[in-house]
């Protein structure tokens, strides 16, 4: 082991004892080789001579100038202090450099999260407005339309419509055909005169043939007598044309026939079941045995239904407000960020 080497070098009085290596390296320009007996006796042999040249040239180059001068110890000694000196100095330098840095780049981040502040300010300020003017668009959109399907529904109030009449039994005239259909199933005056301004099969799409035929649209010159043809042929009940039932109803507005819509499989279960009801407008009207129920959506109408043990599904409840924002949303193309956290 190294602890076990009998070397030893001598400098003013202290004597160094070869404990952890047999080669010193001073951080300078010299260097200075121990000859240790135990490093030479761990070399081969026939490398000895080499060795001992190595060092012998080593020991001197680390006593001895570039310009030959030999140098004693205490002069090393004073290069290693230069050599600390200056590497603090490049320290302190260099510590200096990056506090100057680091305040530097404090400053700037200070800034920029002033300036993020202000954005974020910004941007909040307008998000408010945005969402202040959604809003109103919101309101003003929700009433609009309710004046558009007021206008609607009055426009449509002299009009009645015939579902199931079969394709082509209109022949070539259907208000010729609604005339004659009409006043030979209903009880009406010999002399009474219609007065149908139109008649015509809605626009629609072609119908595949197993679907129900389009339905045609009367349209009658006076309210009167369009509220006559209905109440005539709801107390009839049933009336056919070539073995077809036809059903009589009033030309409900887009947004109206929507919402009847919703009843349609409150309906269903309660013609199997046999309960009487009534779709009056945008409600139903249920008679129960216990009495009569008015339901103002199709909603509330499945909820009763599953009460009193009607398997039926119940559709969504659905506001008009909801429902506003809803389309209003689909035809902006895009969100609020609340609702998209929501979601």
């Amino acid at each position: 082991p190294l602890d076990q080497c009998p070397k030893s070098l001598q400098i003013e009085d202290e004597e160094l004892k070869c404990t952890t290596f047999c080669r010193l390296i001073i951080p300078t320009t010299y260097l200075a080789l121990l000859d240790c007996n135990h490093f030479q006796r761990k070399m081969p042999k026939g490398d000895k001579s080499i060795t001992a040249t190595k060092a012998s040239n080593a020991t001197e180059q680390a006593s001895t100038s570039p310009g030959g001068t030999n140098k004693t110890s205490s002069d090393i000694l004073g290069l290693i202090e230069t050599l600390k000196s200056e590497l603090k100095e490049d320290n302190d330098k260099l510590r200096k450099d990056i506090n100057t840095l680091s305040q530097e780049m404090g400053n700037k981040l200070d800034n920029l999260t002033e300036e993020m502040r202000g954005l974020t300010e910004r941007m909040e300020e307008a998000e408010n407005c945005v969402g202040r003017v959604e809003d109103m668009t919101l309101d003003l959109t929700e009433a609009i339309q309710n004046k558009l399907t007021d206008l609607e529904s009055r426009s449509r109030r002299n009009n009645i419509r015939l579902f199931r009449v079969g394709k082509g039994e209109e022949g070539k005239s259907v208000t010729q055909f609604v005339t004659d259909f009409l006043k030979r199933e209903l009880p009406l005056p010999a002399d009474f005169d219609l007065k149908i301004q139109r008649a015509h099969r809605v626009f629609a799409a072609k119908p595949r043939p197993k679907n129900n035929p389009r339905q045609i649209i009367v349209n009658f010159q006076e309210y009167t007598t369009k509220e006559l043809i209905l109440k005539e042929a709801w107390k009839k009940g049933r009336i056919q044309s070539n073995g077809r039932n036809i059903y009589f109803d009033h030309d409900y507005a887009t947004e109206i026939v929507q919402k009847r819509m919703a009843y349609q499989e409150i309906k269903k279960v309660l013609k199997e079941k046999g309960v009487r009801f009534q779709t009056p407008y945008t409600s139903i009207r249920i008679h129960w045995e216990s009495g009569v129920g008015t339901y103002s959506s199709a909603h509330e109408a499945g909820m009763e239904l599953r009460k009193r043990g009607l398997e039926v599904e119940v559709p969504t409840a659905v506001t008009e407000e909801v429902a506003m924002e809803t389309r209003l949303q689909k035809s902006l193309g895009w969100q609020r960020e609340a609702q998209i956290k929501k979601e």
